[in-house]
C-alpha cells in the first residue's frame, strides 16, 4: 500500500541569481508549511533563491532577527555570498565568508545598506 503524502505545501516566492549578479524571478516553489509556519507573514517575508546548483531558503531581516552563528545573504564586491555571523559586540558584526577563510566587521546599521537579502533558513540541492 502506497503511502499518501500528506504534508501542508504553501507556495513561496522563487528566485535565481545569475551569474552576472542580477536576480531573475522564477515560478512560486511549492514548500512544506512546516518550513515557513513560524515566520511572520511568510508569503511576503520568505523566498527562495536558486544560487549556482543550491536552493536557498531565505526570511527578511525584520521580522526574523540575526543571532550568532547565524548565517545571512548579501551581495558584497558585486557578488552574492554567504556569511556566518561569528559575534555581536556592542553594533559591530564580526562575520566570516562561507569557507571560513576570511572575516569583517560591519556595523549592524550598515546591514540595510548593503544588499542584504536575509537570513539563511535553510540551504538543499533541489526543491
Amino acid at each position: 500500500m502506497l503511502k499518501e503524502n500528506t504534508e501542508l505545501k504553501v507556495n513561496i516566492k522563487g528566485f535565481e541569481v545569475l551569474d552576472n549578479g542580477e536576480i531573475k524571478y522564477l515560478e512560486d516553489i511549492l514548500t512544506p508549511l512546516i518550513l515557513v509556519e513560524n515566520i511572520p507573514n511568510y508569503k511576503e517575508n520568505v523566498f527562495w533563491y536558486k544560487i549556482r546548483n543550491l536552493w536557498v531558503l531565505v526570511g527578511k531581516i525584520p521580522p526574523l532577527t540575526i543571532e550568532s552563528n547565524d548565517v545571512i545573504l548579501f551581495k558584497e564586491k558585486g557578488k552574492w555570498g554567504l556569511f556566518k555571523i561569528l559575534e555581536k559586540k556592542d553594533s559591530m558584526l564580526i562575520l566570516t565568508d562561507g569557507k571560513g577563510l576570511r572575516k569583517t566587521k560591519v556595523k549592524e546599521e550598515n546591514l540595510t545598506e548593503l544588499n542584504l537579502l536575509g537570513k539563511v533558513l535553510r540551504v538543499q540541492n533541489k526543491v
